[in-house]
């Protein structure tokens, strides 16, 4: 085996074994009436009967500035009434403090806008029983983008990927839901450089209340990648990134959470190799020591499993590496030469017996076109955060979207049940990513959640997921439209939603559903 390869299988050994396991007036101030989890996972859900507890939303858009803003979309697929209250955060304070209910199997959607006119605004719900989850939809001229709202809160949050070049703008929500202030350290780090602004050292973000910061103002102008880190030296507190790509070879919008910890593994069910596509991971060391991360491709054909021999990638200390697969081939694989003389030194003298023997293609060492997987791992303490970003060319324009990736539960779960409160309003084709990370056959099942409770979609039942393969599901069925969806394997998955821009734009927006927590 070539040293190339060991990197790779132990990857291989860490994912599919170590896996196994409603007006203006601002209210009176009432007491914080959320409770705080202590998840350390991705946003997820509970298992149906179980307290959700407190979210924690990204933060909306709610200037109205070219038809901004956004709804939080609450889903209830319990067959009880569910009881909770929201609160929305601004720069100015507490705007809002409401009860709502939730009938059996509905929805309810939340809108900021009726409360605030801030430029953007934090939203805290709090279910007090029954089975829920939480998302937003924010709504740009640039693009929609919807996003999981958070479990819980940290101290420490970290973005892989901003983009400031051109017209391009990034800007952080800083959201602090609690009674006290927030006192944090901000740095940033590019491909070339670090830096810890003196006006971030020990800033304030003052109780119940939202803060933003535009990633210029740190002096990061014109910058491809401006990866962040924030630290609290007191409290906790939630962050969002808006990232507006509108110059430098992107467009699109995007809000979602940052990554409330490092991690060791990072998983993405969806990226595309093909004419007019772009693919690129932000991946970002914010640590004092240099970190080897090792890349590995699923759902790929036989004959390019040697795509994963490869060496480790390098990222220096408080750096961010962009890594490209389509530089495969110039990154540490096998070249083409070196095929072609293993396979020369390797192939039998033809004889005039030989007439029968067939010469077979040497493997295949750069990605193929189509979908794949791709996982990161550091084999060691957690320490990277890792950001995709995908540009299409499409329909005479561009559309570009970002997406942190997936991690597996520190227990090393997977799960094998996806939720999601938002899904497309008209039919909309590959609209879900599905990637097996088990080395066996499955079958997949969507169910809606209508009036009378969760039903599989006839023609979303048994469909077929090869062992270690990527499947993508249409959502075009009149019965899934509109609705909280499930996704049942009967394999532990990763599910990508990947969804229409609207606003009469071309291209998709890409998220994560919720996973069920075992």
């Amino acid at each position: 085996m070539s040293r190339r390869a060991i990197p790779a299988l132990l990857l291989v050994v860490l994912g599919f074994v170590g896996l196994v396991a409603v007006g203006r007036d601002t209210p009176e101030p009432t007491p914080a009436f959320f409770a705080v989890s202590g998840s350390t996972w991705m946003p997820a859900v509970g298992q149906s009967g179980n307290l959700t507890g407190s979210w924690f939303c990204p933060g909306l858009p709610t200037d109205g500035e070219d038809g901004a803003g956004g709804q939080v979309v609450v889903s209830n697929s319990a067959e009880v009434e569910m009881l909770g209250r929201y609160m929305v955060l601004t720069d100015a304070g507490v705007v809002a403090d409401e009860a709502f209910s939730v009938e059996p199997y509905s929805q309810t959607r939340i809108d900021p806008t009726s409360f605030s006119d801030a430029d953007f605004s934090g939203i805290v719900v709090e279910i007090e029983g029954g089975s829920g989850m939480v998302e937003q939809v924010a709504r740009n001229a640039l693009g929609d983008s919807v996003a999981a709202c958070s479990n819980d809160t940290s101290a420490s949050w970290y973005l892989a990927d901003g983009f400031t070049v051109d017209d391009s703008v990034e800007t952080l929500i800083l959201t602090n839901p609690f009674d006290e202030p927030v006192v944090a350290d901000l740095r940033f780090s590019t491909e070339e450089r670090q830096s810890e602004p003196d006006r971030y050292r020990g800033f304030t973000v003052l109780p119940r209340s939202v803060r933003t910061i535009p990633v210029a103002e740190l002096g990061a102008r014109d910058e491809p990648v401006v990866s962040v880190a924030i630290e609290a030296t007191a409290g906790r507190l939630v962050v969002g990134r808006a990232q507006e790509y509108s110059g430098g070879g992107r467009f699109g919008y995007d809000i979602s959470l940052g990554a409330p910890e490092l991690r060791d593994q990072w998983w993405f069910a969806d990226g595309q190799v093909g004419e007019g596509i772009d693919e690129q991971y932000a991946i970002y060391n914010p640590t004092e020591d240099e970190v080897e991360v090792t890349v590995f491709f699923g759902g790929l054909p036989l004959e390019a499993s040697t795509v994963n021999e490869r060496d480790p990638i390098v990222v220096p200390p408080l750096r961010t590496v962009i890594f490209d697969p389509s530089d495969l081939s110039d990154s540490g694989g096998n070249t083409s030469a070196d095929t072609a003389d293993t396979t020369e030194s390797s192939a039998p003298e033809e004889s005039a017996e030989d007439d029968e023997f067939v010469d077979f293609a040497g493997p295949v060492t750069e990605l193929p076109d189509g979908r794949h997987a791709t996982a990161f791992s550091t084999l060691a303490q957690p320490s990277i955060v890792v950001d995709r970003v995908i540009t299409r060319e499409v329909g005479g324009s561009i559309a570009t979207s970002v997406l942190m990736g997936a991690p597996p539960r520190p227990d090393g779960f997977v799960s094998n049940t996806w939720r999601l409160g938002i899904g497309p309003e008209s039919a909309t084709e590959d609209a879900l990513v599905v990637y097996n990370i088990d080395q066996a056959e499955a079958t997949v099942e969507v169910s809606s959640v209508g009036p009378d409770g969760p039903v599989v979609v006839p023609s979303l039942s048994e469909v077929a997921l090869p062992s270690g393969g990527i499947i993508a599901i249409d959502l075009t069925d009149p019965e899934v439209l509109g609705r909280e969806l499930i996704v049942s394997s009967t394999s532990r998955v990763f599910v990508e939603r990947s969804l229409p821009r609207n606003h009469d734009l071309p291209g998709r927006s890409s998220s994560w559903p919720l996973p069920v927590s075992g």
